[in-house]
């Protein structure tokens, strides 16, 4: 259901495309298309017509097509947690393994909580979950869980959203995003508690032409990844065995 919804989505591109012909053109690096990018709330030149992909998975994708193209991962196995689908045929095509997992969805291989992962010590080569530790009630045990999954020189690649200089635990969820806390920059310490190196990939690093930098308003500036006039960058925490 979630594929027909997305091709559906994607009908509208052309005539997005025709109707904002005067807006700055951009080019999406995950679908290719070419045009201006819709917003998404407050968010200005945020979402791909065609594909419907934000900022942070169009720097995702050229983090981790860069990485591919110097590592062969044919025969290595990718748990995918709370699965993107324009990264689904993507990874099903690069990996040798592919597997899919969340907490709630139906539409993936398996269903569980990240707090206590029903497999095997060293089933994966590399785990992929984006804006995922955000909303589990004890964080550091998920990533514990997923280091101890991983293969000796496996890796997890962990995007969550930077926002404070410090990270905000809120206790319960959130009522609004059921979050219970907003990562700061202390929040690698967390993953440098069970990987032997953390690398950063910032967005700044990468072409404009994709358009990867959030448009936060007044509150950009006093994120970490501010850059000027309401725009902050965001990054990709690459987390080595």
């Amino acid at each position: 259901m979630k594929t027909l919804e997305y091709a559906i989505k994607g009908l509208r591109a052309p005539f997005y495309r025709r109707k904002h012909k005067n807006d700055p053109f951009f080019t999406c690096p995950i679908c290719r298309y070419h045009g201006p990018f819709m917003a998404k709330n407050q968010r200005l030149h945020a979402k791909c017509p065609r594909c419907g992909e934000l900022e942070r998975a169009r720097l995702q994708f050229l983090v981790m097509r860069d990485y591919f193209a110097q590592h062969d991962v044919s025969s290595k196995s990718l748990l995918h947690v709370a699965p993107e689908n324009a990264f689904r045929k993507w990874f099903r095509k690069e990996f040798g393994q592919y597997t899919s997992c969340d907490l709630f969805r139906k539409d993936v291989d398996h269903r569980f909580d990240l707090q206590n992962i029903p497999l095997a010590d060293a089933s994966f080569d590399v785990v992929f979950a984006s804006h995922v530790l955000m909303y589990p009630e004890d964080d550091v045990k998920a990533i514990a869980e997923i280091r101890r999954i991983l293969k000796p020189g496996g890796l997890a690649i962990l995007p969550v959203p930077f926002v404070h200089e410090k990270t905000v635990e809120f206790g319960a969820p959130d009522p609004s995003t059921q979050m219970r806390r907003e990562a700061g920059l202390d929040y690698y310490q967390r993953f440098e508690q069970y990987f032997s190196r953390v690398e950063i990939f910032d967005a700044r690093n990468y072409p404009a032409e994709h358009q990867l930098l959030t448009n936060n308003g007044a509150k950009a500036a006093s994120m970490p990844y501010f850059v000027k006039d309401g725009w902050s960058s965001d990054v990709v925490p690459f987390c080595y065995v």
